[in-house]
Order: C-alpha cells, then sequence, then structure tokens
C-alpha cells in the first residue's frame, strides 16, 4: 500500500512531523522509541505533541516494527526502512521525503527530548530549512522546505537557517543510558 503524498499549502506552512524510528538501539541496549517518560513511550509523546500542534504525524520504522506501531494512534503515517540494519538515519530521512513529495515538514530523530507544541507551531511556520539553536548548538526538529532532492542532509542543512529556540532541551541527544537519565533527572518542563 502506497502513502499518499500530502498536498501544499499556499502558505507554506509544513503540516508534517517526521519522527525517524528506524534504528536498532544498539547504544541503548532497548529500544528508545519504547522508553517510557512518564507513562507513555518516547515515540508515543514526539506523537501526541504534534498532534496537538495540529500536524500530522509519520514515522520512519525498522527494527521491531510491529512493536513501534502498536504505540502509534491512528492516522499516523508508516514509512518501513526494510535496509534499516544496513543503513543510517539519512536513509530513513530520504524515504520518507521521497514519499511527502513536495510538501515542507518537521523532521527529528526519536532519541531526542520531543519537541513542545508551541516549538513545533512556531518551526512549522518558518520559510525555508530551518534548523532550531539554543545557546550556540544545532538542534531538533529542523523544517525542511521543497523541493526535496536525494543528496546529503547534512550539507542541506548546514546552509540551513538558525533560529533561536528557548528550550534547552532541543539540542539534547538521548542515545545512552547516561543520557537519558541526565534528561529524566532535570526539571520536570524540560520532559
Amino acid at each position: 500500500m502506497s502513502t499518499p503524498k500530502v498536498e501544499s499549502r499556499p502558505d507554506g506552512v509544513a503540516e508534517v512531523l517526521v519522527v525517524l524510528a528506524a534504528g536498532g538501539s544498539s547504544r541503548m541496549g532497548q529500544p528508545k522509541a519504547l522508553m517510557p517518560v512518564g507513562d507513555v513511550p518516547l515515540l508515543r509523546l514526539h506523537i501526541d505533541r504534534a498532534l496537538t500542534a495540529g500536524l500530522q504525524s509519520w514515522v520512519v520504522l525498522g527494527f521491531r516494527p510491529d512493536a513501534h506501531a502498536a504505540v502509534l494512534p491512528q492516522g499516523v503515517r508508516i514509512v518501513y526502512n526494510p535496509a534499516w540494519a544496513s543503513t543510517d538515519m539519512s536513509t530513513s530521512a530520504w524515504l520518507a521525503l521521497e514519499t511527502l513529495g513536495a510538501a515542507p515538514c518537521l523532521l527529528t530523530p526519536v532519541d531526542v527530548p520531543p519537541a513542545r507544541p508551541e516549538v513545533l507551531r512556531r518551526l512549522s511556520g518558518l520559510p525555508g530549512d530551518v534548523v532550531p539553536t539554543f545557546d550556540g548548538l544545532d538542534g531538533h526538529p529542523v523544517r525542511l522546505a521543497p523541493p526535496h532532492v536525494p543528496g546529503r542532509l547534512d550539507l542541506r542543512l548546514a546552509r540551513a537557517r538558525r533560529v533561536m529556540i528557548e528550550d534547552p532541551t532541543c539540542v539534547y541527544n538521548l542515545n545512552t543510558p547516561e543520557d537519558w537519565r541526565r534528561w529524566q533527572g532535570g526539571p520536570p518542563a524540560e520532559r
């Protein structure tokens, strides 16, 4: 079954958050997307915040797709990366962008703290390619404007406009158990 492409809005507002969740989480030792934040899996929290912001949600899955899909609400579009074990995150990103078509989107790996709805709304309304920053560091989610053409996403993002976000969690990464404990041990406003 193919996923229908998203129509681009005339005002250029991004209407889709793409969450990259295909990897095997080898550094964490368990699927990061399924780790609980309170009583909600991390992947579901990304989706819930996107829905609160008025965005559609797409998820790229690979490792244990059934377990990950089970935590998603109805209406989330799933893009499957069959080569997840032998490719990197950029392959998953391009699978989603190719499927998305000529619509802008927000793109985030699952292993970062989910952006707050107000941050998602702000980034979605900005023109062009945008990378949020905090304290001079690049963060997530990034905003990508069409056209989505194959190539190195890192080079594209190097040319993107930087926008300061008043949220330190936009630059956090949750790659290891230590990263997870540090984030979970922070103030509740950062979760």
